[in-house]
């Protein structure tokens, strides 16, 4: 997946009501609280996707294997453009980032629910991946063209923004049922009582440990920024921390992992996840099987007309004046 470089989002904002249904912004009306128990932590954030009910729709666009369009990608469109353009050698030399609904499909170790794996902790920090294209945010452009024909630069800037007008067309149509949904069940997720209790408890514990954390998401975040973690546009790889930058910031993720195992606050969050999105795709089913027909359709009839379009697409990557469109973040996009 060296195309996409979007990170990983969980969604935060609706109010939930404790105890009985509350009513969602998405098709569905009602979501139910559900009674979690004492769940058992997942081993990790990727292995708990991995077995969620919504995880295939949020992958649609951005993962070969997403079991519902296999290898219909905004990647696999990039190339079949390029080798249209008769430049498909160039293909894996110019990629570029665009929006793909990976929210809920990949996951990096730590955020909202905590940080899953102390052995990785102690051994990456915070720069530790989980999945494909787990770090960093959606990059504007091509990346790298500069060693390319010119020729070849010219057929990266029109696949660029065939890809992104398609992008967008697939994300204000077929797939606006996979977005809403994506913030819904983000947002019943992050405002779960059970939630906030489990988040009390580690920013408690880590307050033993000498931090002052109440998000553990934004714990997460500072420590990436603070030391350059993150990719920001026009970046290939994240900057290098100094030995004393990096020390710290596996001794804060121990401290983070350490909290997270002892609070069982992944177990809790990914527990809530499941069931919300296990309701949420069962009753939206037909619309999501909906999107789903109406996106492989697009994606076919967008292939066939590749060499038209390259006839016509501009050469200058222009993602608009908005630049290119993130998926929905009320507050964590990681």
């Amino acid at each position: 997946m060296n195309l996409f470089r979007a990170g990983l989002l969980v969604c935060c904002c609706a109010v939930l009501a404790a105890c009985t249904a509350t009513a969602s912004k998405g098709p569905a009306a009602t979501v139910t609280v559900p009674d979690i128990g004492k769940p058992v932590p997942p081993a990790s954030a990727q292995a708990a996707l991995s077995s969620e009910a919504f995880t295939p729709y949020a992958a649609l666009g951005a993962s070969s294997d997403d079991g519902l369009a296999p290898g219909d990608t905004y990647d696999a469109l990039h190339t079949d453009c390029m080798n249209a353009a008769g430049f498909g050698q160039y293909a894996s030399d110019a990629p570029f980032g665009i929006r793909a609904n990976r929210g809920l499909a990949f996951a990096q170790p730590a955020g909202p629910w905590g940080y899953l794996g102390t052995a990785l902790a102690a051994e990456q920090g915070f720069g530790a991946q989980s999945g494909p294209g787990a770090q960093g945010g959606p990059v504007p452009g091509p990346l790298s063209l500069s060693s390319l024909p010119q020729a070849a630069q010219v057929a990266s800037g029109k696949c660029a923004n065939i890809v992104l007008a398609f992008n967008d067309v697939m994300f204000n149509g077929p797939l606006a049922i996979v977005e809403t949904l994506n913030n819904d069940i983000g947002n019943d997720v992050i405002n779960s009582a059970a939630l906030k209790r489990g988040r009390t408890a580690w920013s408690a514990c880590m307050a033993r440990n000498g931090y002052t954390a109440s998000d553990p998401d934004a714990f997460a975040e500072q420590a990436e920024e603070t030391l350059g973690l993150r990719i920001t546009p026009g970046q290939q790889s994240p900057s290098t921390p100094t030995a004393a930058q990096n020390a710290t910031q596996i001794a804060e993720a121990v401290a983070d992992a350490n909290c997270t195992t002892s609070t069982d606050l992944a177990g809790i969050y990914y527990a809530i996840q499941a069931s919300y999105e296990q309701q949420l795709v069962s009753a939206n089913q037909v619309a999501l099987n909906t999107g789903v027909r109406q996106y492989k359709v697009a994606f076919a009839r967008e292939v066939a007309k590749l060499p038209a379009l390259l006839r016509h697409a501009s050469a200058t990557f222009a993602p608009g004046p908005g630049g290119p469109k993130k998926t929905p973040t009320p507050k964590s996009s990681r």
